[in-house]
């Protein structure tokens, strides 16, 4: 409110001389001051704004809290009297619930200083006994010392001198909960004492709000109450329910101008009654609470003979249990129709009889008449707001209840209203919150997606919401689509996922944070998982060609497609039984020439890497040697390119990542595979593994001498081990390897065993440079030793030993023995070589442990 709020002044300057003085005289002189203050016009007060009030009231809760810690306990039942004389002025009434909270949370403030001051009384009394005890939390009446119980009564014998009735009664709510120390079964009926007497405020909002009081206080101390037979423990909240009720009626009948600001026209009736709303839904609430149908029943008559107004109904609707509401809902519905006041609109009735029909359903035989008995009211509603916030609640109603047919009919009915107003005003979040609310439910009741997605008029009224709630709809709706785990290849159905799918992939743009975008492309994703023609391949493909169009932005969703293909290519040649024809042969070759055109798309370096050496594989199993050529060429290439620390994320979440732990493995992975790659014509059997060794050189991490590079050659050296085989452990079927095209002639030996020396040359460089790079670095010594060792490994495993070799494992087996760190890895090589048969291996025993 902006008006300014009267208040008296500060009673603690005004007490402050208390004892001073003559008594008699100073009460004259405080007399004759009011006197001049009302000559004046400020009748003893001063006017203050909103805020400074809302100060003025925190201050005197401090106040009463110093007070308190310095024992004036008469001062601070003072402020609380003064606390609960502002709770009688309505002079402005739109601040008053505001004011009701403020000043209701000092009383409750005050209620439990002297509780627990009258609990550590008690504590102290018994202290001196000869088995001292501390009052329990669920203490009874007889456990409380006399001391205890003398100061409880003091406190009650200040509360009844207070001559005013409703800072009184205030105080004496307040303190509700020190009955406990006088008595175990007075409580409930001092409850219903203090209901009667709120009768005595004649101000329908005091009152009202003094009897919402009353109801916090009997939840406060509900679990202490005990009820007499023939009596409930909300009693007292229902009587003043239906005190407010006949009272309402009398003001309602001389049209509330017994209310002075109503009849001085400082409020409206309308905006009076509003006022009344919060404290009338909370005592609603508390008698509903664990209310019976007796309760229920005798409400409803009340509110027939008394009040018969929509403020009162509507809460009654929302407060009482819901299956009490639906059981009873034919009979509620004929008492929405009745409602002749317009306090709360129809469709607010017919809204919160809707909430309690969604969460309990009527009895099927009465369901489909009490829709359609709501219905042809809420349809002629012409407010489009008011009709929006019944069609939320009922769409819930009919979708879990009804059919789709159903539900489609409704559907036809928004679209007829929404249609009515101008374009402009659909930007309005009035219309967009119910709209999207009412989709969302639909998804969220149904338990058969796709014959939601094909009604008619589900997508209409989608396209009715704002941009930002069709990407949060499109998100429910697929991530619904993917909990219900079938596959799908119904075409209206895939063509409304990737429409949706489209509404949250174009929200992405380069502000988007990468959480989000990973949560967007794993819903994608999962979508495309969930599409399925069967061994209509080229339809599939057609559908991968149509989403790498529509998903350019999301390097997971690209990854994942060209994954897809490849699983294509597998299922071609497994339904061909690896014998293509010139159809699935020219269906393979789209595929990889589907894969070689997305790669490079991709951001990610090795996410580039492992699709195309997955593509490489899977195109030598279906017999495309040139196609996987090309695509391990383009890996080669690529190694280069990686540079050493990939960074990822922006500003506070920027990551780097070293890319050497990821590259030794995919480099030997590769390597793996080249075994069973066959070799070339001209270029000769080892063409592809010459580049690959010349590109690692250009690989920024292994530029200088490391254990990457070490482990690398190491592998390599395993590698061409095995290519001496006259057969190779491994093939690829109705594939060609080299040990078949060059049948180890002369020229392949040749070149195998020049690239083998040099590979031993640089290994040997590698171990040497390790250490030579870290001087007097103890961790470069240790990998060098482990190096060293399953170097020595290698060659046991794979080489014919000879006096070379021989040589050479010595060699080595002596520099992993400068540190004394792997010593049980170097007994188990020792214990190994015993083991082999052989001169040679004899020698090297003596020698090593010479």
């Amino acid at each position: 409110t902006n008006k300014r709020i009267a208040v008296q002044a500060n009673f603690l300057d005004e007490t402050s001389s208390d004892g001073q003085g003559n008594a008699e005289e100073n009460k004259i002189n405080k007399r004759l001051a009011e006197l001049k203050d009302s000559l004046r016009g400020r009748k003893g007060g001063s006017l203050l704004t909103q805020g400074e009030y809302i100060k003025h009231i925190e201050r005197q809760h401090d106040d009463l809290k110093k007070a308190w810690a310095k024992g004036e306990r008469v001062l601070s039942l003072r402020i609380a009297i003064q606390c609960a004389k502002l709770l009688g002025d309505t002079t402005v009434p739109r601040f008053y619930p505001s004011m009701y909270v403020l000043l209701t949370s000092i009383l409750t403030t005050f209620g439990k200083l002297v509780f627990n001051r009258i609990r550590m009384k008690s504590d102290e009394g018994t202290a001196k006994a000869k088995t001292p005890t501390r009052l329990a939390h669920d203490f009874r009446a007889a456990d409380v010392a006399a001391s205890a119980k003398h100061t409880c009564r003091n406190w009650f014998f200040k509360t009844v001198c207070i001559r005013e009735l409703v800072p009184r009664l205030y105080i004496e709510l307040a303190l509700l909960e020190c009955n406990r120390f006088l008595t175990d079964d007075a409580m409930l009926d001092t409850l219903m004492r203090i209901a009667k007497s709120i009768r005595g405020i004649g101000e329908p909002l005091c009152a009202t709000y003094a009897k919402a009081y009353l109801s916090t206080k009997l939840i406060h101390v509900e679990r202490y109450l005990l009820a007499a037979p023939g009596q409930q423990l909300t009693d007292p909240t229902a009587d003043t329910l239906n005190d407010f009720m006949f009272c309402f009626k009398y003001y309602k009948e001389r049209g509330f101008k017994d209310i002075k600001v109503v009849a001085n026209q400082q409020i409206s009736i309308e905006e009076y009654i509003d006022l009344l709303a919060p404290a009338l839904e909370w005592i609603i609430q508390i008698v509903g609470r664990e209310g019976s149908e007796k309760t229920f029943f005798t409400l409803l008559q009340q509110y027939k003979d008394f009040c018969d107004s929509s403020v009162v109904l509507v809460h009654i609707l929302s407060s009482f249990n819901s299956a009490l509401v639906s059981k009873h809902a034919k009979m509620l519905v004929t008492l929405i129709k009745h409602s002749n006041d317009n306090l709360v609109p129809k469709p607010r009735l017919y809204r919160a009889l809707g909430v309690s029909l969604c969460k309990t359903p009527p009895p099927k035989d009465v369901r489909l008449s009490i829709l359609n008995d709501i219905w042809k009211t809420a349809t002629k509603i012409t407010d489009l707001p008011l009709y929006l916030e019944v069609s939320e609640v009922f769409v819930e109603y009919i979708a879990k209840n009804f059919s789709d047919r159903e539900v489609n009919i409704f559907l036809k009915d928004v679209i007829k209203h929404v249609k009515k107003i101008p374009n402009q005003m659909l930007d309005d979040t009035q219309i967009h919150a119910p709209l999207e609310a009412m989709v969302r439910k639909i998804v969220e009741s149904t338990t058969d997606l796709a014959r939601v997605l094909s009604m008619a008029n589900f997508l209409p009224v989608v396209d009715f919401l704002s941009k930002s709630d069709k990407v949060s709809l499109s998100k429910l709706v697929l991530s619904k689509f993917v909990e219900v785990g079938q596959t799908t290849s119904d075409p209206v159905m895939i063509h409304t996922l990737f429409d949706l799918a489209r509404n949250i992939h174009d929200s992405i743009d380069e502000l988007t944070y990468g959480d989000e975008r990973r949560q967007v492309s794993e819903l994608i994703v999962n979508v495309i998982r969930k599409v399925d023609y069967g061994r209509d391949l080229e339809r599939q493909l057609n559908l991968y060609v149509d989403c790498r169009r529509a998903f350019t932005q999301l390097d997971q969703v690209t990854f994942e497609l060209v994954i897809r293909v490849c699983l294509l290519v597998v299922k071609a040649h497994r339904f061909m039984t690896g014998k293509h024809n010139r159809k699935t042969s020219a269906f393979v070759k789209a595929c990889l020439a589907y894969a070689h055109i997305t790669i490079p798309s991709l951001d990610g370096a090795f996410l580039k890497l492992r699709l195309y050496l997955q593509c490489a594989q899977v195109g030598l199993v279906n017999g495309m040697v040139s196609q996987g050529e090309a695509f391990l060429k383009s890996a080669v290439q690529l190694i280069p390119e990686v540079p050493a620390v990939l960074i990822e994320g922006r500003g506070e979440r920027k990551l780097k990542t070293k890319t050497e732990g990821e590259m030794l493995p995919f480099v030997l992975n590769l390597s793996s595979f080249l075994l069973v790659f066959p070799g070339h014509p001209k270029n000769g059997p080892f063409h592809l593994v010459k580049g690959l060794l010349n590109a690692v050189q250009k690989y920024e991490p292994w530029a200088k001498p490391c254990v990457g590079k070490c482990k690398l050659y190491l592998g390599l050296i395993r590698l061409f081990a095995t290519f001496a085989q006259s057969k190779f452990p491994y093939h690829v079927d109705k594939v060609d390897s080299n040990d078949t095209l060059f049948g180890n002639n002369d020229i392949y030996q040749t070149s195998l065993t020049q690239i083998l020396d040099t590979l031993l040359t640089q290994t040997l460089n590698q171990l040497q440079g390790i250490v030579e790079e870290k001087k007097d670095n103890r961790d470069a010594k240790n990998d060098q030793s482990e190096m060293a060792l399953d170097f020595v490994n290698i060659l046991l495993s794979t080489f014919t030993m000879n006096k070379s070799t021989a040589t050479l494992v010595v060699k080595l087996y002596r520099l992993a023995g400068e540190v004394k760190t792997h010593e049980k890895y170097m007994l188990r090589t020792l214990a190994h070589i015993e083991q082999k048969k052989g001169t040679w291996y004899q020698d090297i025993t003596t020698q090593l442990k010479a």
